[in-house]
């Protein structure tokens, strides 16, 4: 289907719309969450549901210099639409570029609200790294209007932004007022800048010269449709679910050696993925940081001998690959690569690997056994 197409559908006239229910009670299980759907805009292309483009090869930043004076090669997604926002980009020109990524793919966001029952509203919360509280009201605002004048406008409820979205649970979280269950997670950021490129914490991550070791700065645009479920809900028999994640503090990679690094990713993957899971085992790893110095040897050693039926090669996606890295996205854009071309009944591992003191796992679980047969039998 064409963007116009879309677009068309989009604004189709509508009934008027009934108004937006009263938020529940927050009442969710704040470790669980059923992911739907999911998109992501980078420099590769369109990622979604049904497929994966190819691998991006970063190309020469026209403005962006490393430390040795040479253009950097960078990640940059291109025809990004134009954003008529001089107040924004006197305000903070990341965050002008930040709206303009949000408006990439708003169309196609919204259009996962199809799947929707027609009475279902929905929250919305963008996870965005906007500092400035003038730059985060016109973004929200633009936002707001860009939504309203859809199909869906009448049903949204709740519209909110945070500066971080590193963790799922905590990023959608709702406040003691509650919450809707349906939400639509946007995450964006982009690192091609001098400003990210001279941060610490992009310091020890991205390339700093034309020669340098380490990850090209890209950007990325993600949008998730989410459930949040109930304390006691069972499994859905649709979407993947995911559990609480597992952060293991630890010294630096670089003061480790291989053996004790691959040691520590196994007993950590252990832990969180016991043999004995009723689940079964993954069958897909998604990766944020594979070409950082020893990452590849880190991670393969320790699925190999945790998985030895997952090749990190033909069944893992890593995130640079499609967009360099790109900073406070790289989550969402985790889920989103997760979910693209999986089965409905398969389980995915997620790793986020960059951090040289940190690891993080998570997984997304498709309904196991009965509850995938059942759904097999009334397709």
């Amino acid at each position: 289907m064409s963007r116009a197409s879309i677009f068309d559908l989009l604004h189709e006239r509508q009934p008027e719309p009934e108004p937006v229910p009263e938020p529940q009670p927050a009442d969710y299980d704040c470790e669980r969450l059923q992911v739907l759907d999911g998109l992501a805009l980078t420099a590769a292309g369109l990622i979604t549901l049904d497929g994966l483009p190819e691998a991006h090869t970063p190309e020469l930043s026209s403005s962006l210099l490393g430390a040795d004076g040479y253009r950097l090669l960078v990640h940059e997604i291109a025809d990004l639409p134009d954003a008529e926002e001089p107040v924004l980009g006197r305000v903070d020109t990341k965050a002008l570029r930040l709206h303009r990524l949000i408006q990439s793919v708003m169309t196609e966001a919204l259009m996962m609200l199809e799947s929707l029952p027609e009475d279902a509203h929905y929250d919305v919360v963008l996870s965005a790294p906007v500092l400035s509280k003038d730059a985060t009201a016109i973004i929200m605002d633009r936002l707001r209007a860009v939504i309203a004048e859809t199909r869906y406008g009448g049903r949204v409820g709740d519209l909110r932004h945070n500066a971080a979205g590193d963790d799922p649970h905590i990023a959608l979280a709702v406040s003691d007022e509650g919450g809707l269950p349906h939400v639509l997670w946007l995450s964006v950021d982009t690192v091609i800048n001098q400003q990210d490129l001279a941060s610490p914490a992009s310091g020890q991550l991205l390339v700093q010269s034309s020669r340098g070791v380490g990850l090209h700065a890209g950007e990325a645009a993600a949008a998730l449709l989410i459930r949040r479920l109930a304390n006691g809900e069972p499994q859905p028999e649709d979407g993947w679910l995911m559990g609480p994640g597992t952060v293991r503090e630890h010294v630096a990679r670089s003061a480790r050696r291989n053996h004790q690094k691959c040691q520590a990713l196994i007993e950590l993957l252990g832990e969180f993925w016991p043999e004995e899971d009723a689940t079964g085992n993954p069958s897909r790893l998604v990766v944020d940081a594979r070409g950082l110095p020893g990452r590849a040897v880190e991670l393969g050693g320790a699925v190999t001998e945790r998985w030895p039926e997952i090749d990190t090669i033909d069944d893992g996606v890593s995130v640079e690959d499609f967009c360099g890295w790109p900073g406070a996205s790289v989550t969402a854009l985790m889920l989103v690569l997760a979910i693209a071309e999986m089965k409905p009944e398969e389980h995915a591992i997620i790793l986020a690997l960059h951090a040289e003191h940190q690891s993080r796992v998570w997984a997304l679980r498709g309904p196991a056994g009965e509850a995938t047969e059942n759904r097999e039998d009334h397709s």
